[in-house]
């Protein structure tokens, strides 16, 4: 007996940290393993590739696509694992259905390859939109697998969160290392999305799980104060990105939590622990030139960024050493029932005066109240006032997103209940252009969908998100009373997740980051997990992975065969415009040394895997007319502008290749050169390289 006592007394003498820390570790697995996937899908892609025709804009089609297949084959295997799990609670009807609708998005975005002005983009949308949907339907069978691990949802999204953000900071305390393109051409934080409101966006979603964690009452009082030194690190890197579209997602976001989570003071004592070295650390920093302005060259950079590691390392430690005293002072000497409610009334009413104090001071501005807001919204709304890209930004009102939108009705009015096809936005837009900035984007969600997809893909859009706000309704349970010990601290964690969805949500809405999977697919497992777990009042029940059911059940053998088999034929559609593109770059490669034939057999091969896209196509007509093949050369790229009308790349290329072999073609196709001219110039004629070029020769034709 003395034997077995010994251990059991060892294991009593660990103090309440020991035990804490022993169990995170214990169950830290799935946690550590959604941070270090949301984080490979940060670093590893930047953004979905599209194309206006030539070369992919926006991001790598190779690291895009790796992304893309892990997402779709993840989902599929965690749909056939949930589908052999025995006794673990019905269905979440809700959750089912809101995946259905995005899954017939998916699908109805994949049919407007048959009439998209860009069909190769359509494709490439169409495995993007696929690839969510797959994650997302992942996300809500992880629920039924792994349900009362909400938990390491939270703490996945808050660890790869603050490690994005910290490796963006790191790259302006080490430019030499991290940041070395010399010189600097934005101040603006932007790695390793090479975009700012991407950084900005990964910071505001973190936000939410910070104040989670430092407010919760559960877990222990040191572990629950490393909230505070991630948020100073978030609030940091939210605003050195410049962005506003990511500071009003945080807001709106951060306003979602606190008005729902009955945990406001204990939160909003993280948020100034947190806030206020933040505020230092950005106020020092806006005030260095070398690291707030634009075009610094990399010598200027390093001794000021070394500095700026010193004061973030003792903003960190100085939040954390506070916000450890904070917590253990709250825990030793709590506060009653009455003063928890005189503080919360004073800190309304100190949240109630900022809107009147700013009223105030616009009142009393040279242009008075209304004048000021006529000048905002006109700021807001004309497309020629585009801010710089300096902190300045931050205060003004301007924005380049009017001009965007104004194309994106245009493309809409072109064809209003089905669009123009996804992803054809930037090939589309182009005939309504008035300067020479190409827009790739529509930077908003519901006028890219209305470009691309018309009506009926805002449609199913919509239903996707009804479907899923009501099912965040039911799961978190904004307007129910509290609900004693566990259950109360899972509602608590659903309502974070959802506030996390609102900052994403809000962000789209005026950004295009609904196309960069890391902070999409962020968004898509919390989105999935409050999708698939119901109401929180409801215990869930245990359950086991067992094949056996398999053999005893068909329903569940027929749906997980049938989530691998859809699974691997998306993956298989998925890879095929990557093996275009590496069929297509060996083509140029071989053309380039004079091997013609492979050339040839190279971009056929492309073509085949990949019969939208033009660039192979296009680099086939010049290996054709190169092997003395001119008529087959042209009736190549003839076939290209018939395939895609549309779309004024396939005219540039048959007018570039009439240009340079026009003298050995039949005098019957002397007008080809022209007409396509003037196809080109229709369909884009704000194209900034070509029209010098394109206008000299309309001239020679006169």
């Amino acid at each position: 007996m003395s034997a077995h006592a010994a251990p059991a007394s060892r294991r009593g003498d660990r103090s309440p940290l020991a035990a804490t820390l022993a169990r995170a570790a214990t169950d830290s697995w799935l946690g550590i393993a959604i941070a270090a996937a949301i984080a490979a899908i940060c670093f590893g892609a930047q953004a979905t590739a599209v194309s206006t025709g030539g070369s992919y804009l926006g991001g790598g089609l190779q690291s895009t696509t790796i992304v893309e297949i892990a997402l779709t084959l993840g989902g599929g295997v965690l749909v056939a694992l949930a589908a052999a799990l025995e006794a673990r609670g019905r269905v979440q009807i809700l959750g089912v259905a809101a995946a259905i609708a995005l899954f017939a998005l998916a699908a109805y975005t994949a049919l407007s390859v048959d009439w998209s002005v860009a069909p190769s983009n359509s494709w490439l949308e169409a495995n993007r939109t696929l690839s969510y949907a797959a994650a997302f339907a992942g996300a809500i069978a992880l629920v039924h697998l792994v349900g009362e691990r909400w938990r390491s949802v939270l703490a996945g999204v808050l660890i790869a969160t603050v490690a994005v953000c910290l490796y963006g900071l790191v790259s302006k305390v080490f430019p030499a290392s991290l940041d070395a393109t010399p010189p600097q051409e934005f101040a603006r934080l932007q790695i390793p999305f090479d975009y700012w409101n991407a950084l900005g966006l990964t910071a505001a979603l973190g936000i939410a799980p910070c104040l989670w964690l430092g407010a919760r009452r559960e877990g222990h009082g040191v572990l629950n104060a490393l909230a505070a030194p991630a948020l100073c690190l978030l609030l940091v890197a939210l605003v050195l990105s410049y962005s506003r579209g990511a500071v009003l997602a945080a807001v709106l976001g951060a306003a979602v939590w606190f008005a729902f989570v009955p945990l406001r003071l204990r939160a909003l004592a993280v948020l100034a622990i947190a806030g206020v070295p933040a505020a230092v650390v950005v106020v020092w920093t806006l005030r260095q030139p070398a690291l707030a302005d634009d075009n610094v060259a990399l010598a200027a950079r390093i001794g000021p960024g070394h500095r700026l590691g010193l004061l973030l390392l003792a903003a960190v430690l100085v939040s954390f050493v506070a916000a450890v005293a904070q917590r253990f002072a709250a825990d030793r000497n709590p506060l009653s029932a009455a003063r928890r409610r005189t503080l919360s009334i004073a800190v309304a009413a100190m949240l109630a005066l900022i809107p009147l104090a700013g009223v105030a001071a616009l009142a009393h501005s040279s242009r008075g109240f209304f004048g000021e807001i006529s000048h905002g919204w006109h700021q807001l709304t004309s497309p020629t006032q585009q801010p710089g890209n300096t902190a300045g930004r931050l205060t003004s009102a301007g924005s380049q997103q009017a001009l965007y939108w104004s194309y994106a009705i245009k493309v809409f009015n072109t064809n209003p209940a089905f669009g123009t096809g996804a992803g054809a936005y930037p090939v589309a837009d182009q005939r309504f252009m008035t300067g020479p900035a190409l827009a790739v984007n529509a930077h908003g969600y519901v006028f890219q969908t209305l470009a691309d997809l018309g009506l009926v893909g805002l449609a199913l859009s919509l239903a996707m998100a009804a479907f899923w706000c009501v099912a965040a309704v039911r799961a978190g349970g904004p307007f129910r009373a509290r609900a004693p010990g566990g259950a109360s601290a899972e509602r608590i964690g659903m309502l974070t997740l959802i506030a996390l969805v609102v900052t994403f949500a809000v962000h789209s809405a005026v950004d295009w980051t609904w196309f960069v999977p890391g902070d999409a697919v962020i968004a898509l497992l919390c989105a999935g997990w409050v999708a698939g777990r119901g109401a929180t009042i409801e215990p869930l029940a245990a359950g086991r992975l067992s094949l056996a059911r398999l053999g005893r059940s068909p329903l569940a053998a027929a749906t997980a065969a049938l989530a691998i088999g859809v699974a691997l034929v998306l993956a298989w559609s998925q890879w095929q415009p990557l093996r275009s593109e590496q069929a297509y770059n060996a083509g140029i490669l071989a053309l380039g040394d004079g091997q013609i034939k492979l050339a040839i057999a190279d971009e056929q091969t492309a073509v085949t895997r990949d019969p939208l896209d033009l660039s192979p196509q296009t680099e086939l007509g010049y290996a054709y007319a190169q092997d003395g093949r001119y008529r087959l050369a042209q009736q190549t790229l003839e076939n290209s502008v018939a395939q895609q009308p549309s779309n004024s790349a396939s005219w540039l290329a048959l007018f570039e290749y009439d240009s340079t072999y026009g003298s050995v073609l039949p005098p019957a196709d002397a007008s080809i050169g022209e007409h396509a001219l003037a196809e080109n110039l229709y369909l884009n004629p704000q194209d900034p390289q070509k029209q010098d070029e394109l206008r000299q020769y309309l001239a020679t034709l006169k």
